[in-house]
């Protein structure tokens, strides 16, 4: 019988495998019977290894896997016969953040586990220490090999080893082997020479733009650091901070305002394409050039990695994943396509718990090969069908339920990404250049966004070739476009159709407004930097008005003395894309001279500047709208100037914005 080498991927390691074919009996070689002499010092600082050869022995270095053999030819060898040393390390860190424990017993299990599945036994392990080293070791046997699996971890690495041989010539060779095995010390691993890093910059941002247009990121001009490769998948959190899932610095992490914050993943990541938020804030990154899903903290801790290529139920094929979503429940939900037995590609959803073990492999019909997909909270999964033009509905059993979409126009939904509000709405970006917003039933609702020129570099608030879409807070939403040397991200408001969102919510009463929609509330908290004791105090200011018509009342707020400056601050319960303010005066209205709105950084956003003039009506109901803002708003300054004698009193504030 023939044993094969094949490699493994956790410790990228290799172990044998017998098959069926018969092949020479190889030659039995008698045991020396000499003391074996080890002449040769091999030190290896990748790995942090010294041991002992015999003399004339060869070595060879493959990344962080190290092979040993009597000859090159043993070396080269894909049919073992002669011993052959396998030696390969992983930091613990990494195989930490994916099986979560580094334990010496633990890490055997995974790495004998495809070693044992090639019909392999294993002994009972016995533990082994070198140097700083824990460990655990045991002899592997099957028909025709032999071999001894060495585990050894410390504070930073693991490394195992493996030696194997056919079986006679580990009969033959034992005492070598295990001479060799003996000789092996840990060192400290060399302390690698910096690399310097490429920082990102911030790419150049542009406000000004058609109705609609929010703001663009990126393009093609700025220094090199600052512009994208390809920017590609999308994702928002709460408050609105973005993330962008890009080919040459993994993720890059924006403020609602287009400000850079940071960038993580340029080295866990090899080619980053999709990007999803969990329920818990982590982030989940599609690595296309690995075929794996990547987990991170929502400041770039990487805290798990899986996947990989091959056909297991929980691999991915050659050009997957590049799109994932994550569920309401945290599973994470992947598209992958592989070859199938007839060789023609072949689509299906692959679904993991968010900490990646593999749950299911769902089947999709053949006609379907999606772009890009996401997934409700009620666990729906939403298709884009570009090819076709239609956006498929699946049952979580990937059951077809409705296929969306106008068969005599297929180009009006071909679109290669789709996303979803918290109202349930989708978001597909078109390759005819357009935003929409449908309804669950695939009522277009929304329009934003406009074609570019063919074979010209897109004018803000035009789309070339979207490649991420996502529906941010406050009612923005964020497209990804590249066009040759051009990549960019741009913000949108949508223009709502009323009448199509009248009847969608007509005929579907449950159907919520989407995501963007305006609500209204009163302030909750204020302080002042005086007030009328003892009644007239900025607890007066709290809740909806209750000062009936135009009087003086110690139900509304008032400064200490007339012929003042003062500061009125109110706070809300909910933080909000702002769009107004309304102030109630009920006493001498008229002197609010300057307006400022608070985000959640604290930033002071001045929306109205105004002389003080004495208001020709009272009460004084004091509207004051402004465009929305880009980060979200959790407070409000009132200045009131009434240095002319006059005595104001303000009854409550609302503050108006998205959620």
């Amino acid at each position: 019988m023939r044993c094969y080498l094949f490699a493994i991927i956790l410790l990228a390691g290799v172990f044998v495998s017998c098959t069926a074919p018969p092949a020479p009996t190889p030659t039995s070689l008698p045991s020396s019977p000499t003391a074996i002499i080890l002449e040769q010092d091999l030190t290896v600082a990748e790995l942090g290894l010294r041991l002992r050869l015999p003399a004339g022995w060869q070595s060879r270095l493959e990344g962080q896997a190290l092979r040993i053999a009597a000859t090159t030819a043993a070396l080269d060898a894909t049919v073992i016969d002669a011993p052959l040393l396998l030696i390969d390390t992983i930091p613990v860190a990494i195989f930490t953040a994916q099986y979560g424990t580094a334990h010496p017993e633990t890490v055997f299990e995974l790495a004998s586990s495809a070693i044992q599945s090639a019909g392999y036994t294993i002994s009972p392990t016995q533990s082994v220490q070198i140097g700083r080293a824990q460990g655990v070791v045991a002899d592997l046997s099957g028909p025709n090999g032999h071999g001894r699996l060495i585990v050894l971890v410390d504070e930073t690495r693991i490394l195992r080893i493996l030696a194997q041989a056919a079986l006679t010539r580990w009969m033959a060779e034992q005492a070598t082997i295990e001479q060799v095995l003996a000789s092996i010390e840990m060192l400290a691993l060399a302390t690698p020479t910096p690399t310097p890093l490429v920082m990102a910059a911030q790419p150049q941002i542009v406000r000004s733009g058609p109705p609609g247009f929010v703001l663009r990121l990126g393009g093609r001009s700025g220094p090199p650091n600052s512009r994208f490769i390809a920017a590609r998948g999308l994702a928002a959190a709460p408050d609105g901070t973005i993330y962008l899932a890009e080919s040459g610095q993994g993720v890059w992490v924006f403020a609602p305002d287009g400000t850079l914050r940071t960038t993580f993943g340029a080295d866990e990541l090899l080619d980053a394409y999709d990007v999803a938020l969990g329920p818990d804030g982590d982030l989940y990154v599609a690595d296309y050039g690995r075929n794996a899903i990547v987990r991170f903290t929502s400041t770039g801790t990487l805290l798990g990695r899986w996947g990989g290529h091959g056909n297991a139920p929980e691999q991915f094929g050659l050009s997957a994943p590049q799109r994932i979503a994550v569920a309401a429940d945290g599973s994470v939900y992947a598209l992958d396509t592989r070859l199938g037995d007839d060789g023609l590609a072949v689509s299906s959803i692959v679904r993991f718990t968010g900490e990646g073990r593999f749950i299911e492999r769902i089947t999709l019909p053949n006609d379907v090969a999606p772009s890009d997909l996401v997934v409700d909270p009620n666990g729906m999964i939403y298709l884009a069908e570009s090819f076709a033009g239609t956006i498929i509905k699946l049952a979580p059993d990937g059951i077809v339920l409705a296929r969306l979409g106008d068969p005599a126009d297929p180009t009006l939904l071909a679109g290669p990404v789709i996303d979803l509000d918290r109202a349930g709405y989708l978001y597909l970006a078109t390759y005819a250049g357009t935003i929409l917003r449908l309804s669950p039933d695939g009522t277009i609702v929304a329009r934003g966004g406009q074609p570019a020129t063919a074979g010209s570099i897109p004018n803000p608030g035009e789309i070339s070739l979207p490649n991420g879409i996502v529906a941010a807070p406050g009612g923005v939403v964020w497209v990804s476009d590249n066009s040759g040397e051009y990549s960019a991200i741009s913000a949108f408001r949508l223009q709502t159709d009323a009448a199509a969102l009248a009847t969608v919510v007509a005929l579907a009463p449950t159907t919520s407004l989407p995501t963007g929609e305006t609500t209204q509330q009163w302030a909750t908290t204020a302080t002042a930097s005086s007030f009328y004791a003892p009644d007239y105090d900025p607890a007066g200011v709290v809740g909806p008005p209750d000062v009936g018509g135009c009087q003086d009342s110690p139900n509304a707020w008032a400064p200490a003395t007339p012929d003042s400056r003062e500061i009125l601050t109110v706070s809300f319960a909910q933080p909000v894309f702002a769009t107004g303010l309304v102030i109630y005066q009920n006493h001498q209205p008229g002197y609010v001279t300057l307006v400022e709105v608070i985000d959640e950084e604290g930033t002071a956003q001045t929306v109205y500047r105004a002389e003080p003039t004495a208001a020709s009506e009272c009460p004084f109901i004091q509207t004051i709208t402004f465009d929305q803002t880009l980060t979200r708003v959790t407070s409000a300054r009132i200045t009131l100037e009434q240095r002319d004698g006059s005595w104001s009193e303000i009854d409550a504030v609302a503050l108006i914005g998205v959620p």
